[in-house]
Formats: C-alpha cells, structure tokens, sequence
C-alpha cells in the first residue's frame, strides 16, 4: 500500500501525461500570451499554499520548451541560503543558457562578462551561507571553503568581497546579458525564468530577490514567472518593513502583471488519490457483505461534497486522504467502516479540531457538528444534497443506541419539519431521509459504533506525515 501521494511527474515530451486537474487548456492559453508578450516583464502566477502552483509551474515550463523557447526553472527557497539572489540567477543561468551560447564564440565570451561583471555587483565575497544540521562535530570552515569554491567554480573566478555600486558594472551586465540575448541586429531571444516558491524564502531574501529582477534583471528579452502567495509574501514584507506598511503596493512595484491560478478540478483529482491509494482494491474485496456494498461509492461522494464545500486546497486534500489510507487499511474485512462519519470526522479534524474534538466526547451531541457541516455549504442549500443529509444521519446515529443516546434537538426538529404544513417540500424530504438514515446508518439497521472508528482515526496522530 502506499503511504503517501506521490508527487506528480511531469513527462518532458509531453507535460500533460499525468494531469488530473484539467490543466492544459490554461497552461497551453497562458502559454501562447507569455510567447506573445513584450519584455521585459514579470508575471506573477498567485495561490495559496498548497494549491499546486508548483505543478502547473513545471507544466508551463515544459510546455515552452516544447515550443522551442529557452526556458530556466528553479526553486528561490532551495537557493535563499545564497547571501544575494544575484548569485543564484548567475548558477541557475550557468546550468540553463547553455543552448543560448552554444557555439557562438560572442555569446559565450559576453556571458562570461558578464558574470564577471555580477561579481562586481555582489554584496559579499563569501557567496554561500551554508544549512547545516548535524548531531556531530563540523569542520564548518572546511565546507564554507570546499562548498564556495565549487558553487563559484564555472560561475566566475572574480567574486569580490566587498558589494560595488559602481554604474558602469551595472550597465555592463546588462549590456551583456542583452548580447546573449541577441539574434542579430534586429530580432531578440526570449529567456523565460520561472521562480517557484518565492514565499517560502527567508523575507530579507524574497525582498532582495525582487529587487534584483526590478533593478538589474529588466532587460529586454527576459520574462520572469513567479509562483507565489502573494498575501503570505505581503506578511513576509511586513515583518521587515513593520506592521503598517503597505506590502500589497509595495510588490505591485516589481510585478508587471499577475495571473490568479484557477481553481482545480478536485473531482478528478480525488479519483487519482482513490487509484493511488487502491481504495478500489481494497472496497471490492468487502463486496461480499451485503451491508458493505455501498461504502466506495458513499466515500468518494461524500468526500467530494465536502472538499468541494470546505474549499480545501490539494495539499490539504491529501493529507486528508493519507490518513484515511491509513484508517481504511488498518480496518478489518468484516469490520464497518462507516464512510459518511469517516470522511466527516476527517476534514472537520483537520479544518475545526475543536468541533471534533467536542464531538467525540462520550456525553457530548451533535449540533455543533451539523452545524458546522450546514456552514460548508455558503448558498444555505443543504438540503438540495443527498450527501448532507447522509453524513447528517450518520453523526446521528453515532450518537443515538438503545441504552444512552445523546442527540439534544438534532432528530426532533426533523420530526417536527415534517409535522408542519408551513415546511417546504425540499426541506420536508431533506429531514424525511435524515430521519430513515438515523434509524437505519446499514443495510442490515446495525448501530454506529462511534468509538470503533474514531480509535481509527486518532492512531493515525502517531504518523507524520511530510509536506
């Protein structure tokens, strides 16, 4: 079984292989308007943490090759232990304009001079400060010089100690840079540079990151692609500039124009989790139970109302869904599952502790949970889903036996929807199937053994699980 979703690979000749967001007919229209674009320019492709900016990212990025550009990609969190961004554009650009020089004895000799002329730019002489994480003793001097001169080494040999401002090696760097860039006398090279992950920076170095690509990187021929959240890097800018600053202006001054990445087909995506985690293995060997013969399809519908109602993103979703793996297969075959409750008490676990927590509790009823799930759905229109009313039974029935139910008003106003003539139709059905659902949570009018499934899902805090 696997623990954990892998991360989507993206197939070189053809990005779209493993797309299960609906991604490429964005990708191939953004695509075509950065080919189309007059530079220099920065674009900046904005989402949450965790929505997949990185993937669709790597797609465009592969897609532009395949158009024939000249496109260099790398991460500004896994290069912020550079004392300058600078630095890190010069060695992610020695690893990827290689295709612009090829051959070409003047391109070649101008980017040489033009690393030259960066080193000059350059704040300090050390340019690494390295991450070190050791339970043992280091020789950190040792790795200081033997990381420095291999970082510096096909970069340049020059790297001065001391940050010039000196204009003319500005200018020269620039004028260089454009030589690489140069067709001929009257056509110009696009290089695309895609920065992922800018908010996940060091602030002081996200910061001077942009600054860099204002300052010293506008020059024709480049187009910069930042992935970022920018209201998390408007924090970031806050917390060096101070709390009243105007961080959202202030970033609009280095983004030319920002692109707001769609909103995902999660639907699809819950289907790949579903092949990825073999749930499907798993469910078809408890067909055999009659009372088991509607749990993949109560699962997967149930978990796709929620997600889509709670807005979650796709990291969110499958950490969610890797503890599920471990709940569903840590279940025995002859043991209920209860899919609605699961996928309930899975999200609410992850979005309102607190709610469940209250929830689980022996003496504890339901209509902080109900409530909480009425509140998902932002139009009021619960009882237009068979899924709501589905889960809502089941926390019912969790909390209702012979011996100690525990239900306050949540089955009772139900009973009374359906006993007044003012009540409308959609309403009066919606608490008619709560009511049968609550009775009967089986096929077979087994009761929910609340504290069966949730011993289930509290082990799965004995697991971390990476991001």
């Amino acid at each position: 079984m696997e623990f954990k979703a892998r991360k989507i690979e993206i197939v070189a000749d053809n990005p779209y292989t493993n797309d299960k967001l609906s991604r490429k007919d964005n990708i191939d229209k953004l695509s075509l308007l950065l080919r189309n674009f007059s530079t220099p320019i920065v674009l900046s492709i904005n989402a949450p943490w965790g929505y997949g900016k990185t993937t669709f990212l790597e797609m465009l990025h592969a897609d532009l090759i395949n158009n024939g550009c000249n496109s260099i990609y790398f991460s500004a969190w896994e290069t912020d232990f550079a004392t300058d961004p600078l630095l890190a554009f010069l060695g992610e650009m020695n690893q990827g304009i290689e295709p612009l020089i090829k051959g070409d004895k003047k391109k070649s000799e101008a980017w040489n001079k033009a690393k030259k002329a960066g080193s000059h730019i350059l704040k300090r002489g050390v340019p690494v400060l390295l991450k070190v994480g050791t339970a043992g003793i280091v020789d950190v001097d040792k790795i200081i010089e033997d990381e420095t001169s291999k970082f510096v080494e096909g970069i340049s040999q020059d790297v001065i100690a001391e940050y010039s401002n000196n204009k003319d090696e500005i200018k020269s760097f620039k004028k260089h840079i454009n030589k690489i860039l140069n067709i001929d006398d009257k056509a110009k090279n696009k290089l695309f540079i895609f920065v992922d992950e800018l908010d996940r920076c060091k602030p002081t170095y996200a910061i001077e990151l942009l600054e860099r690509i204002k300052h010293l990187l506008d020059i024709e021929g480049l187009v910069f692609v930042l992935a970022l959240d920018k209201q998390q890097l408007a924090h970031s800018v806050k917390g060096v500039y101070g709390y009243d600053f105007e961080a959202i202006g202030y970033l609009k001054r280095f983004i030319d124009i920002e692109y707001n990445l769609p909103t995902s087909d999660l639907s699809s995506f819950i289907d790949q989790l579903y092949n990825t985690f073999k749930f499907k293995e798993f469910f078809e060997k408890r067909t055999e139970y009659r009372a088991f013969r509607y749990e993949t399809e109560h699962l997967r519908n149930v978990f796709k109302m929620l997600i889509s109602e709670a807005e979650l993103s796709l990291r969110d979703v499958e950490h969610i869904f890797a503890k599920m793996n471990l709940v569903i297969h840590s279940t025995k075959e002859g043991t209920h599952l209860y899919p609605p409750l699961l996928a309930i008490l899975l999200v609410v676990k992850e979005l309102k502790p607190e709610i469940y927590k209250e929830y689980t509790q022996e003496e504890s009823t339901p209509e902080k949970m109900i409530e909480y799930l009425y509140s998902l759905f932002s139009n009021g229109n619960y009882t237009e889903s068979f899924e709501c009313a589905l889960v809502e039974g089941y926390l019912i029935a969790a909390k209702s036996n012979s011996h100690n139910s525990k239900l306050g008003t949540s089955l009772s106003k139900h009973k009374e929807f359906l006993e007044d003539d003012k009540c409308s139709e959609q309403q009066r059905e919606y608490s008619d199937r709560v009511i049968a659902i609550a009775k009967k949570p089986t096929d077979l009018g087994s009761s929910v053994v609340l504290n069966s499934i949730v011993s289930r899902i509290e082990m799965t805090e004995n697991f971390e699980f990476s991001v």
